[in-house]
């Protein structure tokens, strides 16, 4: 069990943060804390200079969204949505909270990845504490 654990979420998929959320919570502590992460990436020159309005209003959209996923899932948690690169900003958020364990999704890797690096991979050979992978499994359709 794991005292302050920084779960990354992605907006993509409901069922995939709902996932990731209960595994976080079921790893953490009765005392613990558990902070539920969102980042917005932007063009790297664009983010240096802070977030713009259109960034904004997609910042207090994903807050909103994840305090209400987090609210129907009875969940207690601190929000974090910032602007930023991904894997730099979950490992600056996790630096700061202290945490004790990261909590990411993984999905299959395509040639971005290869050419640039995925996220989780920076995350893993980054971090200072634990880092749970959750792997997603490609669904298989009934014709399989």
């Amino acid at each position: 069990m794991y005292k302050t654990i920084v779960c990354a979420v992605g907006l993509g998929s409901r069922e995939r943060a709902e996932h990731l959320v209960r595994t976080a919570q079921a790893l953490l502590d009765t005392d613990g804390s558990l902070h539920v992460v969102h980042v917005v990436e932007r063009f790297p020159s664009l983010v240096s200079q802070g977030p713009d309005d259109w960034a904004v209003s997609v910042i207090d959209e994903a807050e909103k969204k994840l305090s209400l996923l987090c609210k129907q899932l009875s969940v207690p948690a601190l929000i974090h949505v910032r602007a930023g690169r991904a894997a730099d900003t979950i490992l600056a958020i996790a630096a700061e909270t202290k945490a004790d364990l990261i909590v990411v999704a993984a999905h299959a890797s395509d040639i971005l990845d290869r050419v640039f690096g995925s996220t989780v991979d920076h995350i893993m050979h980054h971090a200072k504490c634990c880092v749970h992978v959750d792997r997603i499994i490609p669904r298989r359709s009934n014709e399989d």
